[in-house]
């Protein structure tokens, strides 16, 4: 009788310990140092107990699928730091991103006029 509840109370906390285990994997298996096509969101994910590195995903305009960006290249170290300078908040990274990509178009139209 006592090997029973024994063994009962251990299969219990066996079970108990086993749905609480938490896998490390990151969600950006694959990364891109830059992203060619403009992008409508970003969100970014500080490394912690599930991945022991920075992630920026970036959701595409165009089809809205989901695209991971290296933090470690010039784009994404330009969108980290702005993440962070300004208070995680990603909509004011991104108007100083179009405003960027739209002085590099009014150059190359001028460039073509000339």
């Amino acid at each position: 009788m006592k090997l029973t509840a024994f063994a009962l109370l251990t299969f219990s906390i066996f079970l108990t310990v086993k749905s609480q285990y938490v896998p490390k994997t990151c969600q950006c298996p694959k990364v891109l140092k830059r992203v060619q096509v403009p992008f409508s969101d970003f969100t970014v994910s500080p490394k912690g107990p599930n991945c022991f590195k920075d992630e920026i995903i970036v959701t595409l305009q165009k089809n809205k699928s989901l695209v991971c960006l290296s933090p470690d290249g010039k784009q994404g170290k330009r969108l980290m730091t702005c993440w962070q300078k300004n208070g995680k908040n990603s909509t004011r990274c991104l108007r100083r991103q179009k405003r960027r990509q739209n002085k590099r178009r009014q150059a190359k139209s001028k460039k073509g006029i000339s």
